[in-house]
């Protein structure tokens, strides 16, 4: 497989020089003859010949080796570079040849009277700005000599481009200029010295033609300038999208108005007036024609459709109804293919979502169609704004005649009307003013009383929300932040004109306001949500891994930037400006997002405060311009239109690339004309990118400034020593399919605090001092996974070298029987997940974890004990025969602060406790997970007693648990727990 990357990679380059090629000259010559030259060179249409005749040879050496097997051959590949050689040989001969046929349309007598033809003006453009492209992204002193004029001059092409995408009579007179221009353009870029720097063959600097080839780059320059200059005031330069500079709001030192630490923000949805609403959408769902129905929830933006939609698919009733339930959010600008993949794994099975991932369309039509097939079906589409994408969908769902049912929730009540199995929509209408006000009470107190004092400004701020419970609990986020005192309530009241906040856009208006309350920090916070895909269910931790990174996290010696960007999070959140979608185990935020209203909100401000600037599509891409000072940018593209596009921002800070198809492998060979322009970045995500790469490019040392890197690379097994030089580096995340090799050079980069490889990584020890306090360690290092070591006495060592790491993930390398390394050592681990086989000491858990992940440990069950006298534990999970033996008798006084536990394919039998009669087991419990133990014959008693349960989820248990935990319910009942929720899993 390495060969064959290797391989792939060389048959890339030369097919893609060889297309170079032909384009050039396919655009060259219709650009020649419109200018006025009568007779094209012969040697130059030789050439044209050579390359037309290599380029059918190679196609039909594709077609004729179609076996991908044989298409790897060493001889495919000589072939092709036979071919390629036929053509390098007259190269240079040729560009003199393009020279000289420039020169002479250039002065052409002819020129006044023929009509320029704007597509291949176009055309030629692009030729050229695909040939300076490449002359950027080689490595020599040229770069540096003449990178900032031949950088003038790139832009100067691409808004030459803009220029000629428009179709308008006015821009005629135009043309003859910008052909004069893209001559003198043509003359610099196909200089033979040039291209002789560009083919490896000569410096810059010993070329003679230097100084004449820069006079002539400065002149160029100018010329465009002035062009520019001319039409900035017509009407042409008017309709060209406009371009902003972005600079970030400057970290505020100090916090304005946070959230008081004794108070958290409420994180649940809170819902108000929708009980009539639910019960009606309820009734239509479980009752009614056994045809499958649509169901339309219809209401204008912010009116509260989504909130109605979910309350409805966690209805109890709704639940037992259906078989299967499922949900995708679909808004304005939708892919079909991400819309199926959400659909098919909303239901929580993600480790389905690889068998998807590579699918097409037809193929995952066909899997949703098997899927709902002879069942009962619930599926909502949230935000559905056209038709279409029913049209596309609607053969994928059977009408077995069972009942099944489809909710649309969309702010056009034309959208389901016009649709086969269309009902009547249901219209959600704005909230009594006694809603809003209840509303706005359970926002800004949660249980707590309103004081007395406020009840009356309060009903009065909450008429002028006019109903909209998004703009109530907007303005509920600042009254939450704010001092709950009458005198500052009656002044943000008389702020709060009725005007602000009614009307069409009453929502903008209440997003205007709490926006301008944000103290700078939080705004940087709120705006980069923006460079995200809408609806997107961001990852926490890695979301504040990006702000720290980008610098809007203060640093507070003594404290830790996740500690302090969690906190930013959390204000967030309580402001009502960010919401959870999915909440950690014991606390916390695992994913979040922001209603659709805010996303537009953000991406409009965080354009108009030239903070980030978001590019969709080749369109946009293809005339975008770096502005002065541009920080980021985020690409919604395929991989194509961005490396055709030939994007250059050599000032850019921040790269964040979303691939437009989810799940669609472009395998990207080259990635080194990121290292060569893109100098300047500090954050650069290509998850969206497949890099067909078994080794990183050593090029990566020239990015110094760089703080966060992601990536994704299925064959990538190494990484270069070089990567030490990014002194900066705190994140690195790599998606591969094979275990990675981290040179020994890793443990020079002290700034490192999170490495994440997806299948895993290997980091040498590489040392023959056995002192291994005399060793350097990775300081800061906090979250590693998946570790890949021994753990044996090297492995022990290894990690002694990441004394400060929180979180981290191991899988032991070593076979059955072996002793485990003394782990105790790590202080600060608070998250161990370990996948090995080994006997236990009792020195091997640090005393501090909080959670535990254990697979495939084989610890004995009598030894389980120094499981349960971990005095900080607070979540456990053992799987896959993490236990060995039948019996589990439970220590009294175990298990202190223990809140979930979950019992995966673990061979257990009896399950008891030491002493019954003791009330001194899992004081703390609230979540219990059974999960294939179809063999537990005996369940703890002091189970059904515990006052903090709160969920049993039961599943592949068989009935004889179920009989267990039914008990359980009926003692919990009987000891006065009536909200214990039993949940049976159907997968």
């Amino acid at each position: 497989m390495n060969w064959e990357i290797s391989e792939s990679y060389i048959l890339s380059a030369q097919v893609q020089a060889l297309e170079a090629k032909l384009t050039f000259l396919k655009s060259f010559i219709p650009f020649a003859k419109m200018r006025g030259t009568a007779d094209i060179p012969a040697l130059l249409l030789a050439h044209f010949e050579v390359a037309a005749l290599n380029a059918a040879r190679l196609s039909y050496m594709f077609s004729y080796w179609d076996d991908a097997k044989e298409m790897h051959n060493p001889e495919f590949y000589s072939m092709i570079y036979e071919q390629q050689q036929k053509i390098r040989a007259v190269d240079f001969q040729v560009y003199e040849i393009y020279m000289e046929v420039l020169r002479a349309t250039r002065s052409s007598k002819s020129l006044h009277y023929r009509m320029m033809d704007q597509q291949i003006l176009n055309n030629f453009n692009d030729s050229l700005i695909g040939c300076l492209w490449e002359l950027f992204c080689c490595s020599s002193s040229f770069m540096d000599s003449m990178k900032d004029e031949m950088g003038i001059l790139y832009a100067g092409l691409r808004f030459l481009r803009s220029i000629l995408r428009e179709h308008q009579e006015k821009m005629d007179e135009q043309n003859e200029k910008i052909g004069a221009l893209l001559s003198e353009a043509g003359i610099i870029i196909c200089s033979p010295s040039l291209n002789r720097v560009k083919g490896g063959e000569v410096s810059f600097s010993e070329s003679t033609d230097a100084l004449d080839c820069y006079d002539m780059l400065a002149n160029t320059n100018i010329h465009i300038k002035h062009f520019k200059d001319q039409i900035s005031g017509s009407s042409i330069i008017e309709s060209i999208p406009s371009v902003h500079s972005l600079r970030a709001p400057e970290v505020s030192k100090t916090s304005s108005r946070m959230l008081s630490k004794g108070k958290m923000p409420i994180t649940h949805e809170v819902m108000v007036g929708l009980d009539d609403e639910a019960e009606k959408v309820i009734e239509r769902l479980v009752s009614g024609s056994k045809q499958v129905e649509i169901v339309p929830i219809v209401g204008m933006a912010g009116v509260g459709k989504t909130t109605l939609a979910k309350k409805v698919y966690n209805d109890r009733s709704v639940i037992c109804n259906f078989h299967i339930r499922l949900w995708c959010t679909v808004s304005q600008e939708f892919n079909m293919k991400n819309v199926l993949l959400q659909i098919l794994c909303s239901d929580g099975k993600h480790s389905r979502k690889d068998e998807f991932q590579n699918l097409d369309e037809h193929a995952l039509l066909e899997k949703l169609y098997q899927r709902l097939l002879k069942n009962r079906y619930l599926v909502v589409f949230d935000d559905v704004w056209d038709i279409e994408v029913w049209n596309e969908l609607r053969i994928a769902f059977p009408n077995d005649k069972n009942g099944s049912r489809i909710i649309f929730t969309s702010r056009f009540s034309n959208v389901a009307s016009e649709v086969q199995y269309g009902g009547e929509p249901h219209y959600l209408h704005p909230l009594s003013e006694k809603e809003s006000f209840e509303l706005l009470l359970k926002k800004v107190f949660g249980k707590e009383d309103c004081p007395q004092g406020l009840r009356g400004i309060g009903m009065e701020i909450a008429k002028k929300c006019r109903g909209l419970p998004f703009a109530v609990v907007v303005v509920a986020g600042i009254l939450a932040t704010i001092e709950h005192d009458i005198l500052v309530w009656e002044e943000f009241a008389e702020s709060l004109s009725s005007t602000t906040v009614s009307g069409t856009d009453q929502w903008k208006k209440s997003l205007e306001l709490s926006y301008e309350h944000l103290p700078y920090h939080l705004k940087a916070c709120l705006l980069y949500f923006a460079a995200f895909r809408e609806d997107e269910k961001i990852g926490a931790k890695n979301l504040m891994r990006l702000w720290i990174a980008e610098g809007f996290v203060e640093k507070i010696e003594g404290k830790r930037s996740e500690v302090i960007a969690e906190e930013y999070l959390m204000d967030l959140i309580g402001r009502n400006l960010v919401m959870v979608s999915k909440s950690g185990s014991i606390g916390g935020v695992k994913t979040c997002y922001i209603h659709d209203l805010i996303f537009e909100f953000c991406k409009d401000e965080a354009k108009e405060k030239k903070f980030l600037r978001v590019l969709q599509g080749y369109d946009e891409l293809s005339i975008f311009i770096e502005p002065p000072n541009l920080p980021r940018l985020s690409i919604r593209s395929s991989v194509e239109d961005f490396i055709k596009s030939k994007l250059f921002c050599p000032h850019l800070g921040t790269l964040l690339f979303f691939y437009v198809t989810p799940g669609y492998e472009f395998r990207l060979v080259n990635i080194s004309f990121l290292f060569c322009i893109y100098k300047h970045l500090k954050v650069l995500n290509l998850e969206g990118i497949n890099l067909w790469l078994k080794e990183f490019p050593t090029e990566v040392e020239s990015l110094l400034c760089l703080r966060y890197l992601a990536l994704t690379a299925w064959y990538m097994k190494f990484i270069p020593p070089s990567i030490a030089k990014l002194s900066h580096l705190e994140t690195f995340c790599l998606v591969s399919g094979v275990t990675v090799s981290l040179p020994d050079s890793i443990w020079n980069m002290k700034k490192l605090r999170h490495v994440h490889v997806r299948h895993g990584v290997v980091i040498p020890f590489s040392s023959n001092n056995n002192v291994v306090e005399n060793l350097s360690i990775l300081p800061n290092l906090d979250t590693l996974s998946t570790l890949h070591l021994d753990l044996d006495e090297e492995g022990e060592n290894i990690l002694r070298r990441i004394p400060n790491v929180r979180r981290l993930k191991i899988l032991d390398l070593g076979g059955q029987n072996r002793v485990c390394c003394n782990m105790s050592r790590l202080a600060c681990l608070e998250s161990l997940t370990l996948l090995c086989h080994f006997s236990s000491s009792r020195e091997s858990f640090p005393m501090n974890l909080k959670k535990l992940s254990l697979y495939n440990l084989g610890l004995p069950c009598s030894e389980m004990s120094l499981i349960e006298q971990l005095p900080n534990l607070e979540v456990l999970k053992l799987r896959v025969q993490s236990m060995e033996g039948q019996r589990w008798e439970l220590m009294e006084g175990g298990f202190p602060k223990l809140r979930v536990l979950t019992l995966e394919y673990v061979l257990i039998v009896e399950w008891i406790e030491t002493d019954p009669d003791s009330d001194d087991y899992f004081p703390c419990l609230q979540q219990l997970k059974l999960e294939g133990i179809p063999n537990l014959k005996m369940m703890p008693a002091c189970l059904g007693v515990i006052s903090t349960l709160e969920t049993i989820t039961v599943n592949f248990c068989g009935d004889g648990v179920k009989s267990l935990v039914r008990e359980i319910e009926e003692a919990q009942k009987y000891n006065g727990n009536e909200n214990l929720k039993i949940i049976y899993e159907k997968y």
